[in-house]
Formats: structure tokens, C-alpha cells, sequence
């Protein structure tokens, strides 16, 4: 496999950084991970994500074409592969050169087929996922994976991963300081309408929440959004 000069990378790495961190979602940035990790390491063709839910059941998040997609169903078909064996390990699985692979006797003759040459599974801590979320990297058209693909695979991981994880705190908080508005808004009406005090008025949209099982900030969003007053015919105590 050809170098790649600190320049080209440096600048590789830039403009992936550039593209994820321009995603307005969690959805979206997962999206441009798998879409900018074969420009951004050299040595792959394809990308995907991987995440298990609280079920146990493996899924693809995202895939920057179909044979990362496929190649990922052979290996939760399988029950074997780098990329399940990331998601337990929550490290980084390599498989430099396919051929020669004996750790997974199911999955490799089927990855063989579909054109596999190197593949690595990378875990990412900062996702959240029950189970667990890996990065998968494969090569298609190489003939191994060089040190220094495996080391850039791990850099771009790593950022993948703290971007990710900061995107997940962000929205946390947005919805956090979200749900205190509405509640707030909520609170004054029913202080307003019932002339009662602050205390007053927050345990009761606590007691209809609890009483309806409903999301406290739903309650609060209804009595601020709703005319017929569901949820204050009687006056709150």
C-alpha cells in the first residue's frame, strides 16, 4: 500500500472533521462518519456503523454502500466477525489480510465472496447504545491493512467517537433546557389561573403526570398549548 505524506492527511482528516461536525443530528453526523471514513483512511473502501440495542439485536446505523451493509448482515448471520467481536470487547479487531483469517470459520468464506480483503472493527465508547457501537472499515480492492492505516483508522475513530459523544450531550441538553421552558410556562399559567403559589402548581402537574403516567413535560406542554383545559377542569390543592 502507497504512503500517504502527514500533509495529504492532515488535510484528509481536516476536511472529514469538517463535514462531521456540520451535522445537525446524531442521525446526520453518524451518516457523514461512514461517508467521510474511506477518504479520510487510506487503505478502505466502505464504512458502516454498528449498534446494539438493549434487545441484543445487532443493526446498522449507517453504511457508505451496500457491501459494508451486506457485509455486516454475513457477520450478525454468522454470530462471528470483527465487528461482534469490537462490540464485546469494545476495542479494536483487525483482520489484516482476510485470506489467511482463521478467528471466524463461518464468516470468512462468505466475506471472501463478497470481495473482502482487510477489514477492522473499532468500538465507539462515546455512542449511546445499550450494547455497545462499533466502527467498521473494510477494503475491498487492497491487499492488507499497513500500520499506518491502522493507526489513522484509530485516530479518525477517535474523533468520531468525541464528536458523537458531544453531539449526544448537546442534544441531552437542548432537550433538558427545552422541557424546563415549557414547564416553567406551564407553572405561571397555573399559577395565574388558579391564583395559587409556585409550589402548588408544579406538584400538581407532578400528580397528573404520575396519575396519567405521562411525561411530566407533556402534561406541562398540553396545559400550555391546549384551550380545553383537559388536565385543569378541577382547580390544583
Amino acid at each position: 500500500m502507497s504512503q500517504v505524506e502527514p500533509p495529504r492527511i492532515a488535510a484528509l482528516l481536516a476536511q472529514a472533521a469538517t463535514s462531521i461536525t456540520a451535522a445537525r443530528t446524531t442521525h446526520d453526523m453518524v451518516e457523514a462518519i461512514v461517508a467521510a471514513a474511506p477518504d479520510a483512511v487510506p487503505g478502505f473502501d466502505h464504512a458502516s456503523v454498528t449498534i446494539r440495542g438493549k434487545d441484543g439485536q445487532n443493526e446498522t446505523y449507517a453504511a457508505s454502500s451496500n457491501v459494508v451493509e451486506k457485509l455486516d448482515l454475513i457477520q450478525y448471520d454468522c454470530g462471528e466477525g470483527p465487528c461482534l467481536d469490537a462490540l464485546v470487547d469494545g476495542g479494536t479487531v483487525i483482520s489484516d489480510h482476510m485470506r489467511h483469517e482463521h478467528r471466524w470459520p463461518s464468516f470468512v468464506p462468505r466475506a471472501l465472496e463478497a470481495g473482502v480483503t482487510a477489514q477492522m472493527g473499532i468500538g465507539l465508547h462515546e455512542v449511546d447504545s445499550a450494547g455497545g457501537a462499533v466502527l467498521n472499515l473494510c477494503s475491498t480492492t487492497g491487499d492488507g491493512i499497513g500500520p499506518e492505516s491502522r493507526d489513522l483508522a484509530q485516530l479518525f475513530a477517535l474523533y468520531a467517537a468525541t464528536a458523537l459523544g458531544g453531539r449526544h450531550n448537546e442534544e441531552h441538553l437542548t432537550t433538558a433546557l427545552s422541557s424546563r421552558k415549557v414547564i416553567g410556562q406551564a407553572v405561571g399559567i397555573l399559577m395565574e389561573r388558579y391564583r395559587i403559589n409556585e409550589s402548588n402548581a408544579f406538584d400538581y402537574l407532578v400528580r397528573v403526570s404520575s396519575t396519567a403516567n405521562i411525561k411530566l413535560r407533556d402534561v406541562a406542554a398540553e396545559v400550555v398549548t391546549q384551550s380545553d383545559t383537559r388536565y385543569t377542569t378541577d382547580p390544583p390543592h
